[in-house]
Parts: structure tokens; C-alpha cells; sequence
């Protein structure tokens, strides 16, 4: 991996999604209200002032007070996720519910080849790796999910990847909270602070062992 040249932050924070928050529109309000505090607290850790959160006609973040930011939310039963990010270049981040794949995405989104760099994850954490990382690097750049096959991943090592778009390389990282994964892509000078609520960190092990287990 290149040595690139910012401090990248990622926050994620989780919340219960009890009754009422459990379905419908007051589950989306909800989730959507915790991302924002996700947000402002990764603002906070970068010392950036956000202005008004805006997009563009692609429905892409436009920049806000000089800064870009990205966020990305999911459930999986009564556990909800929110992640965010705030950085002086472009970022993307984006966070699946393992084994939430559905069939006719897999070979759009993780070919043979792509497949094999991911040999050591079972079916579902390798999907879950591949989706996360092209939706990153598609939020990075403000495309929209029908640019997804311009993107092919080259590289994976550990929790670092690399994808490419004709001949650009984008970095990004992992990181597995289960049922959760999570990936950003965005400059960093070295690895990425992520800053995670301690109740996924209670969670998390290694979606090598969780594959094993379930053969």
C-alpha cells in the first residue's frame, strides 16, 4: 500500500431499535438521527465546522465548510449501525449486514478473480467485503451503484484492499464488527482511526473464525 498523505477517521456508532423504533419510518428517523451524531462527533475528531449537509443532483454529499463527509447506516434485527467520516478529501464509507447479499448481485459484484484474492472468507464475508469496498469507492467519487462494474478489485491483504477504476487505484479498509462490516475509501497517512461505539468492539472477532465454524 501507498503512504498517502491525510489522518482518516471513521466513527461508527450502534443503537437498539426497540419498539417503536423497530419498524417502518420511525426505524429509518431513527437510524438516520444517530448517523448524523456519528457525524458531527467525526467532525469533532477532525476539528472541522460542517455547514449545511447537502447533494448534488447524483444525490452525492456535496462539501460542506471545505470539509467532505460520508455515512452510510444498517440493521440487523434490533441492533442498528451508523458510520461516518469527515475528511478534507473526497471519502466514502459504507457498512453491510454479513450474509445479507442477494444472489443475483453476487457475480456483478465479485468475480472469480476478485473472489480468489478472498479465498480465506466464507461466501457471505466475501460478498460483504467486495460490496462494501465498491460502494466506498463509489461514494468517494460520487458515482451511483450503475458505475459498480467500472470497479474491479485488485488487491486484498489482511483488512486493506485496492480497488481500480479504468487506470485510478483506490485504497480502502475494513474493518468486521458482526454481524457488521464496514469499509472506507479515502487518503490516509497511515491507518485509518476507527472510532468504534465499545459495545460493537464487544462484538468483534475474525470472519476467518466465523467461517471456519460454520463449515
Amino acid at each position: 500500500m501507498t503512504a498517502l498523505d491525510e489522518e482518516l477517521v471513521v466513527v461508527a456508532r450502534s443503537t437498539t431499535l426497540e419498539p417503536p423504533l423497530d419498524r417502518g419510518t420511525e426505524r429509518v428517523a431513527h437510524l438516520r438521527a444517530v448517523t448524523l451524531a456519528a457525524l458531527a462527533e467525526a467532525a469533532s475528531f477532525r476539528g472541522a465546522k460542517l455547514g449545511p449537509l447537502e447533494k448534488d443532483e447524483r444525490d452525492a454529499p456535496r462539501p460542506s465548510g471545505g470539509w467532505h463527509w460520508s455515512i452510510s447506516h444498517t440493521s440487523q434485527g434490533a441492533l442498528g449501525l451508523a458510520v461516518a467520516s469527515v475528511s478534507r478529501s473526497p471519502v466514502g464509507v459504507d457498512a453491510e449486514v454479513v450474509g445479507r447479499g442477494r444472489p443475483e448481485l453476487a457475480l456483478h459484484v465479485l468475480s472469480p478473480a476478485e473472489r480468489a484474492l478472498l479465498a480465506t472468507l466464507n461466501e457471505a464475508a466475501a460478498f460483504a467485503r467486495a460490496w462494501t469496498a465498491k460502494e466506498a469507492v463509489l461514494k468517494k467519487l460520487g458515482l451511483g451503484l450503475m458505475a459498480l462494474s467500472e470497479l474491479r478489485l485488485e488487491d486484498a491483504a489482511g483488512d486493506q484492499g485496492v480497488l481500480l477504476r479504468g487506470d485510478t487505484r483506490h485504497a480502502v479498509e475494513w474493518l468486521s464488527v458482526p454481524p457488521f462490516v464496514l469499509a472506507v475509501a479515502g487518503k490516509a497517512r497511515e491507518r485509518v482511526d476507527w472510532r468504534v461505539d465499545p459495545r460493537l468492539r464487544a462484538g468483534e472477532h475474525d470472519e476467518r473464525r466465523r467461517g471456519r465454524s460454520r463449515s
